[in-house]
């Protein structure tokens, strides 16, 4: 466990929050295809090295979904980051879980993530290019074993991941090669119940209850589509390069988060677009795939021929 200090510039200013120096992951690090420019995700060709499970953090008890959800919660994310105070904060390495073979095929690279408040959920790919199909983990919040698995489900790439809580159901965005599909997945069977086509390619999604809106990045740009529950495009905003990949993304009522590769890092904005602020996580020996937050952690799933989750507890400095 590592403790590190915040300190935050005017809001209005991009600005380099600070370095998030996380333990070394298991495996080696996740590839990308040869085609893929860095402005997308389609990794393949991952070699599983044997895992040794490191140290981790005792279980804790999950973060039910009235702590997650509550807007005036002094300890949650977009609080702390909207006060202006120094914060620090903890790094905690939570779970490493190795892939798995089913039916002669690995399922070895980790790819969308996300939560519903009390459980995470969690897509390992078979990495191929095409029919490629993924197997969803349900494992509850501060626990390392899955309480649920499903089977092979035909999702693709399943590049990003979230949790719809007004339809109670995971919505999986495809990537590669159906850049504009949807699955709609439920989180009690892990069966896939419907699908939809978007007018447009994508790479990540992310549900926001309070607003009953869905952030979607649009694929080959750095761009943000903004949909409403039955994903009509309500706006479309258009965001700078920053030279790295981009994966999964997260948002709230107040931010939106958007975690990269190469260099790898959290890249936060209001929902003007407006750049806030860059939190380095100079992670080594794999790639953070995706990201989500419950209370006042953030959890960053990584792939390096493996599940290995961190995370990351905000907190107002101390003094």
């Amino acid at each position: 466990m590592k403790i590190r200090r915040i300190v935050y510039a005017p809001l209005a200013a991009l600005m380099l929050i600070t370095s998030v120096l996380f333990a070394s992951c298991s495996g080696a690090p996740a590839g990308t295809d040869a085609s893929v420019t860095t402005d997308q995700t389609e990794t393949e060709n991952i070699t599983t090295q044997p895992e040794t499970e490191p140290e981790t953090e005792p279980e804790t008890d999950p973060v039910t979904a009235a702590e997650t959800e509550a807007p005036a919660d002094t300890s949650s994310v977009a609080y702390l980051l909207g006060s202006g105070a120094a914060l620090e904060y903890e790094v905690k390495r939570k779970l490493v879980m190795s892939s798995e073979t089913v039916g002669g095929v690995s399922y070895r690279q980790l790819q969308g993530g996300c939560t519903d408040g009390e459980y995470m959920y969690f897509a390992m790919n078979d990495t191929k290019s095409e029919g490629s199909r993924s197997i969803i983990y349900k494992i509850p919040l501060g626990k390392k074993k899955p309480a649920a698995k499903s089977e092979p489900l035909p999702t693709d790439h399943s590049n990003d991941m979230t949790y719809d809580s007004k339809n109670g159901r995971l919505v999986v965005c495809h990537n590669a090669p159906n850049k504009k599909m949807l699955s709609f997945v439920d989180p009690e069977t892990l069966t896939v119940t419907g699908t939809h086509e978007l007018d447009f390619k994508a790479y990540c999604i992310q549900y926001v209850p309070e607003k009953e809106q869905y952030v979607v990045g649009v694929a080959g740009t750095m761009d943000v589509a903004i949909l409403d529950e039955d994903f009509n495009e309500l706006r479309r905003m258009t965001g700078e390069k920053t030279g790295y990949t981009k994966q999964g993304c997260d948002a709230d009522e107040n931010y939106i988060y958007f975690i990269q590769y190469e260099k790898n890092c959290v890249v936060i904005h209001d929902w003007d677009y407006n750049r806030i602020a860059v939190i380095d996580v100079p992670v080594s020996g794999c790639e953070p795939e995706n990201i989500f937050h419950a209370g006042n952690d953030f959890y960053i799933g990584c792939a390096a021929g493996n599940l290995t989750l961190y995370q990351i507890t905000l907190k107002e400095a101390a003094g």
